[in-house]
């Protein structure tokens, strides 16, 4: 079976952002005896970035190209893909406390783990998820928000000087930390090249090789989208 790398949408699950809930239903048609059309019909209100979601560089660029700019070359949005968990736990708690604990991935243990991995699969990363072996979960099954786990300017830059990168995926929530800040770097440099995702459910999936499908809805000229990934093993995608 594949892994779904997204958690079930409720309306009972809570914004990660000061956004409200991300998930509302209204209910627009029900099936009623000699009432037309004999549907259940429901318009769904989404929230993307409180759900498991791709984004665009229109995110965090001005004028920035949007989702559909990456349904030019569909190949962002499948493939080999690396899943690298890091070993141990290396989350500290942030200098002004909250119970906000936060890994800032060097370039070094990018490097070393990424290699680690490729050791035993061979081949080059050309799209990397990254989570850790340790991370809570909130009531929702998603990586606790107050656990942040976001790569350092360096290591941004180190894989996407990587040749053909051009997928990035992380287990939190964002790509950058930089509260109280206007910029965010990490977003920036990993969109120069590549799609991202965030808020994927990795609690079960073991390192190492898969094929990744994760195709956003696509919407002209949106910042982010909502998107339900998978990942195959070697064995499940032969035929």
């Amino acid at each position: 079976m594949p892994y779904i790398l997204s958690p079930p949408i409720t309306s009972k699950m809570p914004g990660m952002w000061m956004e409200g809930t991300p998930y509302e239903k209204e209910e627009l048609y029900s099936i009623q005896p000699g009432k037309l059309p004999p549907v259940n019909y429901d318009k769904h209100i989404l929230k993307s970035h409180s759900l498991t979601h791709a984004e665009a560089q229109l995110h965090v660029v001005e004028n920035g190209h949007g989702i559909d700019h990456y349904f030019k070359n569909p190949g962002y949005y499948f493939g080999r893909t690396i899943v690298v968990r890091l070993p141990g736990n290396n989350y500290k708690e942030v200098a002004t406390g909250n119970g906000i604990y936060h890994w800032e991935v060097s370039k070094q243990e990018l490097e070393e783990n990424l290699n680690r991995v490729l050791a035993i699969v061979g081949g080059e990363c050309t799209k990397l998820i990254l989570t850790s072996q340790f991370y809570p979960l909130n009531e929702e099954g998603f990586h606790d928000p107050n656990y942040v786990l976001t790569l350092s300017v360096e290591a941004a830059q180190y894989l996407i000087g990587l040749e053909g990168f051009n997928l990035y995926g992380t287990s939190w929530k964002s790509s950058d930390f930089k509260p109280g800040s206007p910029d965010r770097p990490i977003h920036k440099i990993l969109l120069e090249k590549a799609a991202i995702f965030e808020l994927l459910d990795l609690k079960n999936v073991p390192e190492g090789e898969y094929f990744f499908v994760g195709f956003p809805l696509r919407i002209q000229g949106a910042s982010e989208s909502p998107a339900c990934p998978a990942l195959f093993t070697k064995e499940e995608t032969k035929f």
